[in-house]
């Protein structure tokens, strides 16, 4: 009789174990990194802070194996070291994942136990992308009005499609969840419109002004003004060490100074950021003119709003403000600027 009740309780454990174990397998084509990661936001004191769940080695071929237990639903974020995406797991999925990472979110695909409504959040994603972009292509002389209306439509649309997809008894609870976030979104939407039209409003009244002498160091610590650029076309990129986007768009700033910069100055003038962080990363990338400004004088500056970075300012030879939110370098139309105005 004790023996019996021993293997009772065995195979108890055993089922309870297997039950909560969770399984995310795959194949990700082209590879970047050589390892994947699953981890979740948690609140910790008041703070969020990232826990891994499981890690995994990508291997030659480019199939992982992540696994781990969980005792309930978790929201997740799955990171191939470069993009990431959310993904919903609960105790016993075992799903298969493939993505090519050149069309990373486009090529997402889910299969097994768990994946119906990985698909979905996959799907909703998609949707939500596709229709945010379209706000920020509308003419700025848009009434908004029309703008509203089309973000209010959008937004309903994604409502609905959720509540097809909450069908899924797993994915009821997070279908909730993104209804919530849809209305946060319009709102935040129409905000960030109203606030895009204000700042065009400035922007618009900057050119054909005098460009304001932003004075700083450069890398061997000599006072530099940026007036010392006057008589050339003068591209100004304001950037900081921590700025992704920023660096981001570095390749391309180089590439158009190593063709152009005999005829325009390229200044790299570096805000928001440390001395010693800048000093390195300046150096590392070898830019040719650098402007450093420091946090305590970054007030000379105000005037322009230079309220969010990467910022590009192209300035005239006879350092007036021909355009104050300049195209990225990446985007060509920089270049095709450059071209029309050296």
């Amino acid at each position: 009789m004790k023996y019996f009740y021993s293997l009772v309780i065995l195979s108890m454990t055993f089922f309870t174990f297997s039950q909560s174990e969770v399984f995310l397998k795959g194949k990700i084509t082209n590879y970047t990194h050589d390892k994947v990661t699953l981890s979740q936001v948690v609140m910790e004191d008041g703070h969020a802070t990232k826990k891994d769940l499981a890690v995994s080695e990508v291997k030659k071929d480019g199939t992982f194996d992540l696994h781990f237990s969980l005792t309930e639903q978790v929201e997740a974020i799955f990171s191939d070291g470069n993009e990431r995406t959310t993904v919903l797991l609960q105790p016993g999925d075992e799903i298969y994942m493939t993505l090519n990472t050149k069309m990373f979110d486009e090529t997402i695909s889910y299969y097994g136990k768990g994946a119906e409504k990985n698909n979905a959040i996959k799907n909703m994603a998609l949707m939500m992308e596709q229709s945010i972009n379209p706000v920020f292509e509308f003419d700025p002389e848009t009434d908004t009005t029309e703008v509203f209306s089309y973000i209010d439509n959008a937004m309903e649309k994604l409502t609905e499609m959720v509540k097809d997809y909450q069908s899924l008894e797993d994915f009821k609870v997070y279908g909730e969840k993104l209804i919530k976030e849809y209305a946060g979104t319009a709102a935040g939407l129409k905000a960030q419109y109203k606030q895009n039209l204000e700042m065009k409003k400035v922007f618009a009244k900057m050119i054909g002004t005098e460009a304001i002498d932003i004075k700083g160091i450069d890398l061997s610590d000599k006072e530099v003004s940026l007036v010392d650029y006057k008589g050339k076309l003068t591209i100004v990129d304001f950037w900081a060490t921590w700025c992704a986007p920023c660096k981001a768009e570095m390749p391309a700033f180089i590439e158009l100074e190593e063709k152009y910069g005999k005829e325009v100055n390229f200044v790299s003038m570096a805000v928001y950021c440390k001395e010693d962080a800048w000093k390195k990363m300046a150096a590392d990338y070898g830019f040719e003119n650098n402007i450093y400004v420091s946090k305590a004088t970054q007030d000379q500056f105000a005037d322009w709003q230079v309220n969010f970075i990467p910022r590009y300012f192209v300035i005239g030879k006879d350092f007036k403000v021909i355009d104050s939110d300049a195209p990225r370098p990446s985007s060509g139309e920089l270049e095709t600027m450059i071209k029309e105005l050296k």
